[in-house]
Formats: structure tokens, C-alpha cells, sequence
């Protein structure tokens, strides 16, 4: 039986500048993965496709250029003290869900 992640397995897009890394929005939270899919939990962020590099067979994630936007808003709240349930409603102002 395959692992369940092989079920959202899609092929990333060939250009960088058509998904973000982990290790990028990583750079902007000073945090860590587990932070970033607890946005996800909380639909803060869309949520990434898993890929697996050409000449590997390990999965890695590859985000929305949004998940970028998304997660500079969310750290500059932070900043301000702002809580993450009014975080989570100026989101939504701001990146209406399509």
C-alpha cells in the first residue's frame, strides 16, 4: 500500500519562480515546519504540493507563490501583537479564497 502523502503527489512546476520552498518561507518565519502546517490546519495557508526532485524518491514540499504573501502578513501581524484569530479574519480580507 502506497503512504498516504503519494496521494497528493503532483508534479511541481518547472520554473522556481512558479512555487516557493519550505526552506524559503522558513527564512521569513524564523520558525519551523510544524509552525507552517498548523497555518495550513488553519487555512492561514494554502496548502502545498509534494513532489519528489528528478533524481530523487524523497518527498518535499512546493508552495503557491501566495503561501509567500501570505506568510509576510501573518509574521508582520505577529510583530504588531496582533492575536491569530484577527489574523486569520484579515486574511481573509485580504487574500479572498477563489
Amino acid at each position: 500500500m502506497l503512504h498516504p502523502l503519494f496521494l497528493y503527489h503532483v508534479r511541481v512546476p518547472a520554473r522556481a519562480r512558479d512555487h516557493i520552498t519550505t526552506e524559503a518561507l522558513l527564512a521569513v518565519t524564523g520558525s519551523t515546519r510544524d509552525i507552517l502546517y498548523q497555518w495550513v490546519a488553519l487555512k492561514l495557508l494554502p496548502r502545498p504540493w509534494l513532489a519528489t526532485a528528478p533524481d530523487s524518491v524523497q518527498l518535499a514540499a512546493a508552495w503557491a507563490p501566495e503561501a509567500l504573501a501570505r506568510v509576510r502578513f501573518i509574521v508582520a501581524r505577529q510583530r504588531q501583537g496582533v492575536p491569530m484569530e484577527d489574523i486569520a479574519a484579515l486574511l481573509d480580507a485580504r487574500f479572498p479564497r477563489r
